[in-house]
């Protein structure tokens, strides 16, 4: 009796075995099915742009975006190398005395130091914020079927893309952030890639719209006539610009109709993808001055730290504001990883405007690559190391959810 029992057991779970893969298999069919036709009759109802297929994108692969291999390429190391050797030519030339910068150094005022520290590491949550937004304007919301993952993965998800712009040239980190987030929600790169485009081309206004008024202001009465003539043609260029895309966003329409037949393909593709990012403006655009005020801020705290700007108020905030937003343009330039190299020797030629002492100078860059740069490759390594080991354990995880039934039925 117990022999039967035994083997009664067996057929019996045997059956709840199979009985239950089908159920799963037949559910998730059945799910599948339903979602399709709840994403069909949703995109008939709704005029978000989500009908690329995601099976047509070419895949972003681990092995192109591999950030050992970029690193460890020679046209990383070789233009990095140049510029550091030509920065240490030009800080010889400008007399930099490493003691005078040292002690400037040790004198600093420490609170203002952490508040510069602070207030550049709070741009990141608010940086997060904007990208969501970003995301959900292209039609990635609940409404669609897409669930978007959490405010503190997106947000780890840049941070680590910043680490990727920092250790290597090209701001490959934008688009690692795409791929970063179709890793974990099978969005099209694509489309997730255009809504980081739409972040920088905010990100340009906004930092233009700020940074000419400050270098007028700032260098009012040492500024050529010639140079001021740029900055105001500039500024008009971007007002034009700002002009032209809300037209473009109100009337697409209208718009098209002027577009030649041959270029209809282009103009729609700009429509949806980077343009159909621009929804909620004032939002966006005040969490982009957001952003860049902590960007600037950190700059200015800097600078009261180290009394490296003279003048009043008003004068020490355009000058902080030139010389950081002036580090962010060059910044953008992808010629060296994190910008090293020009970002130093420009942000010394910005500080020779309205000081003339170079070792504190040096003493300014120095503190504020350190909060910029270096924190964040200390910080980036940890969250990135914390991630891959994270997706490891998970990856092991399935790997035993999936064996586990196969031994349960040979042991039957």
């Amino acid at each position: 009796m117990g022999n039967a029992q035994r083997d009664g057991l067996k057929v019996l779970a045997l059956e709840e075995t199979l009985i239950t893969r089908n159920t799963s298999s037949a559910s998730n069919t059945d799910a599948q099915s339903l979602q399709e036709d709840q994403s069909g009759s949703t995109e008939g109802k709704q005029a978000e742009p989500l009908d690329q297929e995601t099976h047509e994108e070419p895949e972003i692969t681990k092995e192109q975006l591999s950030l050992g291999k970029r690193l460890l390429n020679w046209r990383t190391i070789v233009p990095l190398v140049i510029v550091i050797v030509a920065l240490v030519y030009f800080a010889k030339k400008a007399n930099i005395n490493p003691q005078q910068t040292w002690a400037a150094i040790r004198t600093a005022n420490v609170y203002l130091l952490l508040a510069a520290f602070s207030i550049y590491y709070l741009s990141f949550p608010i940086r997060t914020l904007r990208w969501r937004l970003l995301l959900q304007n292209v039609g990635y919301t609940k409404a669609n079927g897409v669930e978007l993952p959490k405010f503190w993965k997106l947000l780890e998800i840049i941070y680590i893309s910043w680490f990727a712009n920092v250790i290597v040239p090209a701001k490959l980190g934008d688009l690692y952030r795409a791929y970063l987030l179709r890793k974990e929600t099978e969005l099209p790169a694509t489309r997730t890639f255009g809504t980081v485009l739409a972040e920088r081309l905010l990100d340009l206004i906004v930092l233009l719209l700020i940074f000419i008024p400050a270098v007028m202001i700032s260098l009012h009465e040492n500024l050529p006539s010639q140079l001021q003539l740029g900055l105001k043609i500039t500024m008009a260029v971007v007002i034009i610009g700002i002009i032209a895309l809300f037209l473009l966003r109100m009337f697409p329409t209208q718009i098209a109709r002027l577009v030649p037949q041959r270029f209809h393909g282009h103009y729609n593709h700009l429509q949806e993808g980077t343009l159909g990012s621009f929804r909620r403006v004032p939002t966006l655009t005040s969490l982009t001055v957001g952003v860049w005020a902590c960007e600037s801020l950190r700059f200015f705290f800097i600078a009261l730290a180290l009394n490296l700007i003279g003048g009043n108020f008003l004068h020490i905030l355009t000058a902080a504001l030139f010389i950081a937003l002036g580090e962010a343009l060059l910044t953008a330039i992808p010629f060296t990883s994190g910008g090293i190299g020009l970002v130093e020797g420009g942000m010394l030629a910005m500080i020779a405007l309205f000081t003339l002492d170079s070792s504190r100078a040096a003493a300014a860059i120095l503190i504020d690559r350190t909060i910029s740069l270096f924190s964040l490759l200390a910080i980036g390594f940890i969250v990135f190391m914390i991630a891959v080991g994270r997706d490891a354990a998970k990856l092991n995880r399935q790997k035993r959810a999936v064996t586990l039934p196969q031994k349960n039925l040979d042991t039957i």
